[in-house]
């Protein structure tokens, strides 16, 4: 393939990625969109959104942007409605994001449930302690497990959970799930109407749903009181609007919730002096849930350049209508 293919990315490793995975392809690492010659005339470009955002009405010769990240906050705030975009822009999604976001949510299920914080801090007093949650912990398919989000990356997680023998419930925006094998895993499936049944019945509740005006606060105020019966714990690793860290803290403060697992929140790094960074019943991580790996963007680039060649409909296109 003669076309040159500008990279915008501050991804690690992408352009030797992208070489190993498609030798025949000539690959340009953009450091100056401003003068780089290639950048405004190419027709396939490969782009972080963020850096992409400022030239989002630029681009006179592109087709297709293919990007590197999931979410699509940095491009939403900046799409001009009665102005349609002439290229197609489509998202880093599918089973490469479903895979690592399902061992995040794993792994926090099992260190939360077997106390392993409290087992590194027993190692630390070198104290032989058998007690609690230590010995008597739950297991995986024990547990029921909402999922808020039936997506590439939802689905996986449900998937995933299910073949561990957890009870697997969904919350999403279409009215009932097809049939067929696809949500096989999935007992129950719940919408906005039914959403507070949704939240009695979840030991865990598992945000993966993206930021659109729909999800905006739909477990803000006092709908976690729905989860009080449970104690539910609390995953977030969708986006922050979903809910406010107020309603999190009111909702831990009143027991409604027995621990938050966050990876997102509403301001990035977040501040030293937010209290959820003393709060004990709530683990933070820095927004590494799913991080978007080069040999995995190459990957799916590699599959989405075939179909386009082909003129065949590319996964992960974008609708800024819709929010994803």
């Amino acid at each position: 393939m003669s076309v040159l293919i500008p990279v915008l990315s501050r991804t690690p490793n992408l352009l030797p990625e992208l070489v190993k995975a498609l030798p025949s392809v000539k690959f340009h690492k953009v450091t100056d969109p401003e003068v780089d010659i290639h950048f405004k005339k190419s027709e396939i470009l490969i782009c972080d959104f963020d850096l992409l955002g400022p030239y989002l009405y630029d681009l006179p010769s592109a087709k297709w942007v293919q990007g590197t990240w999931a979410g699509i906050d940095k491009l939403t705030p900046l799409i001009q409605k009665e102005k349609q975009l002439p290229y197609q822009i489509t998202r880093f999604t599918g089973e490469h994001f479903g895979r690592i976001m399902s061992e995040y949510v794993v792994a926090n299920i099992v260190n939360h449930e077997r106390n392993f914080f409290q087992v590194r801090s027993n190692q630390d007093k070198q104290e032989w302690n058998r007690h609690g949650k230590i010995t008597g912990y739950r297991v995986i398919s024990d547990l029921t497990t909402g999922i808020l989000g039936l997506g590439n990356i939802g689905s996986r997680i449900g998937k995933t959970l299910y073949a561990l023998g957890a009870t697997v419930l969904a919350f999403g925006r279409r009215p009932a799930l097809p049939d067929g094998n696809e949500y096989s895993h999935v007992s129950n499936y719940y919408t906005k109407e039914t959403l507070p049944l949704f939240l009695k019945e979840c030991d865990y509740i598992i945000n993966v749903l993206p930021k659109t005006d729909e999800t905006d606060g739909i477990l803000d105020n006092d709908v976690l009181e729905n989860s009080a019966e449970k104690k539910s714990v609390l995953i977030n690793i969708g986006r922050s609007n979903v809910i406010s860290e107020e309603s999190i803290i009111k909702a831990l403060d009143n027991n409604w919730i027995s621990a938050a697992i966050l990876d997102v929140y509403d301001v990035e790094p977040l501040p030293q002096n937010n209290p959820l960074w003393k709060m004990k019943q709530v683990f933070l991580t820095p927004h590494v849930a799913g991080m978007s790996r080069a040999k995995d963007i190459a990957d799916q680039f590699q599959k989405n350049l075939d179909l386009y060649n082909k003129k065949v409909p590319l996964p992960g296109l974008i609708d800024f209508n819709r929010g994803y």
